[in-house]
């Protein structure tokens, strides 16, 4: 049987299969891992006990098992990523569509729209929006949330640039002349043609979303926020608990080492996807 071309690429770029190898592997730390090892990551017990067979990673200043936070932290983690993928990628899809396949004067009041988003400063905004909100609103879900909704100007963007080129194309001129519909069009016709591409800024956005949540949690989080895990807040308490100072490297390594790697995986897997849509980027 003959394999399709976009698994042939796919399995042939090493930097995609990579990622994907690396992104399957702590997915399944954040499935699997809280199933064999179900331990409750809240429970207080003796303050810094170092790794040991009983504690694989120690216990932090509360006595609560570091191990057990890790892996509830990582599940805790690829939701937030995917909170923020879904939201960034549906607004800006949502609005790329329609700006590209209308244009005149709905174009123009989207892309303004568009355009005063990205004059925003969104990470300040998102910042001072969380900020503002009371302790128990604060967790990584809400984060999440804020992140993917001044996310998503540069999809919208370059959805719209791809719909305007694919718009002039004969297979789109032949949908008009049977008369279908500007929404048969984008679903039968546009979408299916960047599919990979949107794929890609998906995996692009849930980067966005581990990282900024991570990057949000260390801003934003106080003492109060003990019922709340996820690799940022494990930093957040690292720092906390001054786990830098006192060489309790089994408090940051874990969560900063595995936040690199899904970043990293994402980014690779996004890069794969690129050059699935793009056969210019193709090895030869």
């Amino acid at each position: 049987m003959r394999v399709p071309l976009y698994i042939y690429v796919l399995i042939k770029n090493k930097r995609f299969m990579l990622g994907l190898i690396i992104f399957i592997v702590i997915v399944g730390m954040g499935l699997i891992g809280p199933l064999l090892y179900p331990r409750d990551p809240f429970t207080r017990g003796t303050k810094y006990l170092p790794p040991s067979l009983e504690y694989p990673l120690g216990t932090d200043g509360f006595g609560r098992d570091v191990f057990a936070q890790f892996l509830y932290s990582i599940r805790t983690s690829l939701a937030v990523g995917l909170i923020t993928a879904v939201i960034a990628t549906a607004l800006g899809l949502v609005i790329g569509a329609i700006a590209g396949i209308k244009s005149g004067l709905v174009d123009e009041i989207l892309m303004s729209i568009t355009n005063i988003f990205l004059a925003i400063p969104n990470w300040l905004v998102a910042v001072l929006v969380a900020s503002y909100l009371p302790v128990e609103y604060r967790g990584p879900h809400i984060i999440a949330f804020l992140i993917g909704l001044f996310s998503w100007p540069w999809f919208a963007r370059a959805i719209r640039a791809q719909f305007m080129s694919l718009r002039e194309r004969d297979f789109v001129a032949l949908s008009r002349i049977a008369g279908y519909s500007d929404i048969r069009i984008v679903f039968e016709d546009l979408l299916p043609s960047i599919g990979p591409y949107i794929v890609g800024s998906f995996a692009t956005f849930m980067a966005t979303g581990i990282a900024g949540e991570a990057g949000l949690a260390m801003l934003l989080s106080t003492e109060t926020m003990v019922k709340y895990l996820s690799l940022g807040m494990m930093l957040f308490w690292a720092n906390y608990f001054l786990a830098y100072v006192t060489g309790a490297w089994w408090l940051f390594l874990p969560p900063g080492i595995t936040i690199v790697a899904l970043t990293t995986s994402l980014a690779l897997l996004a890069l794969g996807l690129e050059e699935l849509f793009n056969p210019r980027l193709r090895e030869s």
